[in-house]
């Protein structure tokens, strides 16, 4: 397994379970048929900034550190300049087809910075779907959108 995909199992899991110890990764990981080591979920661990924080449980977990509008704007620019291949529109919806690959990070920075304007996001590899509260928000957000088509 590649350490993206690796990384972005392990960004799931934290926002499925509590995780207090490294081991928890490596157990995780091992019940979906990965095997990895304790050193290289350390090394994952900085390389994702991961952070502690206190656990509704007791004690401290594994958090992603927290982004400000700003910097999650300009990931999903970023992204956007030179993933998005294409922005369709019909009603409340709407289809970002990116290339392979990208649609994953992209609609998690979506869902983050757009979350009030989203009823739901769903993406697999390459397409993000959206769903707007209203249809003059879709509009809204596919020009918004559009303007980052190769």
């Amino acid at each position: 397994m590649k350490k993206k995909e690796r990384q972005r199992l392990l960004t799931r899991f934290l926002s499925e379970y509590e995780i207090q110890k490294q081991e928890e990764f490596v157990e995780y990981l091992s019940a979906q048929g990965i095997e990895v080591t304790q050193a290289t979920i350390s090394r994952d661990i900085k390389e994702l900034k991961l952070i502690k924080i206190p656990s509704s449980q007791g004690g401290y977990r594994y958090s992603l550190p927290n982004e400000s509008k700003e910097d999650v704007l300009e990931k999903l620019k970023k992204l956007l300049s030179t993933g998005l291949v294409s922005v369709d529109q019909m009603e409340k919806y709407i289809v970002l087809r990116t290339l392979p690959g990208n649609a994953s990070a992209i609609g998690n920075l979506i869902d983050k910075y757009y979350q009030r304007d989203l009823f739901a996001s769903l993406n697999d590899d390459a397409k993000v779907l959206m769903i707007t509260w209203t249809e003059e928000k879709a509009v809204e957000l596919s020009e918004i959108f559009r303007s980052y088509q190769r």
